[in-house]
């Protein structure tokens, strides 16, 4: 369920529906989606980290953007 009176972070994927389809991003310990503030982007670059050091290209926002279809950073 989306709290809109959280902003909570959000990634959409360019090979998978870029800013039209969108994931929460949820911690690996508790399983809970994680606040969207200013370490969010380094944790995604750490974790979709793609095969050879490439990056997956993906997009990121709060859920105020996102609901809007607005990526507001990416790693492009």
């Amino acid at each position: 369920m989306i709290d809109l009176n959280k902003e909570m972070a959000w990634i959409t994927f360019l090979e998978d529906g870029y800013q039209t389809k969108w994931y929460p991003i949820l911690c690996p310990i508790t399983g809970n989606q994680l606040p969207f503030d200013d370490t969010i982007m380094d944790r995604c670059r750490a974790e979709f980290n793609g095969a050879n050091g490439s990056w997956t290209y993906f997009g990121i926002a709060q859920t105020s953007q996102m609901l809007m279809g607005n990526a507001v950073r990416d790693n492009f």
